[in-house]
């Protein structure tokens, strides 16, 4: 409503300026407010809180919410962060998970548990991450406009694992140890709407260059040219002079250089 898109106006201000009492003045009086009229401003408040390190009144006021705001995805979102962040993740993997249960196909919860997952398989030495993948593949049930960034995710999640397993195992190939994240890109290539293929190209590009491929990383940041928008074309040859530099061409990463700035 526009009487709590005012009142959340006026949190963020106060806040801003540093008068936070006023701003928990104005959230006391929603006390014998519907929470159909006051959910907004509530959750503004508990991020409000967080932010001012009242971790517990944060907390308390975000399970009051996920619990008579169920249909809201982004709140779940932003609850398994706080307990990320601030609290147990185990709790806050027990979040993304009532949301999932809830809204299967809101795709950001996902992305929160491909991270939190992550984290415990690595932390258990399971470079093959068992858990990171069975959920990539419990999400084959999001919109496609989405599904290309859970196959990028796991991909970049692959490599973190491949370079760690490497620092464990130093007589095996990076190269073969990318394998995994090869085929996630080529996922993610083929999900990817046009407008975005080359941001894709260009990471799987990076990640040849680390594993010493520059022959493969050229050709790579060549297709990220060859379809990038104009905003993203500087980036692109950027990458490319990096590279050539790295590979000893000092003058064809001048003349790159000097492409992107005549061209910007």
């Amino acid at each position: 409503s526009t009487n709590e898109n005012l009142l959340v106006r006026a949190l963020k201000f106060y806040e801003r300026t540093g008068h936070l009492d006023h701003s928990r003045q104005l959230l006391a009086r929603l006390k014998d407010s519907s929470i159909e009229k006051s959910w907004k401003t509530i959750l503004e408040g508990a991020q409000m809180e967080a932010r001012a390190g009242r971790y517990s009144i944060a907390r308390e006021w975000l399970k009051y919410l996920t619990h008579h705001v169920p249909w809201y995805g982004p709140l779940y979102k932003i609850h398994s962060e706080f307990e990320r962040d601030y609290g147990d993740p185990a709790e806050a993997f027990s979040i993304v998970e009532k949301g999932l249960k809830e809204l299967p196909r809101y795709g950001p919860l996902y992305l929160v548990a491909f991270r939190l997952l992550e984290k415990e398989d690595l932390s258990r030495k399971a470079y093959d991450l068992p858990k990171t993948m069975d959920m990539v593949s419990r999400a084959d049930n999001i919109s496609r406009e989405l599904l290309w960034r859970v196959h990028f995710e796991a991909a970049q999640s692959q490599e973190r694992a491949a370079v760690l397993l490497m620092g464990e195992k130093p007589k095996l190939s990076l190269k073969k140890a990318l394998y995994a994240t090869r085929r996630s890109y080529s996922k993610a290539i083929m999900l990817s709407p046009p407008n975005l293929v080359w941001k894709i190209w260009l990471a799987s590009g990076r990640t040849e260059v680390s594993c010493g491929n520059t022959n493969g990383a050229r050709d790579l940041f060549l297709r990220a040219y060859d379809c990038v928008t104009e905003k993203g074309r500087s980036t692109v040859l950027l990458e490319c002079a990096r590279l050539e530099e790295f590979c000893g061409d000092l003058a064809l990463s001048r003349s790159i250089l000097c492409k992107a700035r005549n061209e910007h």
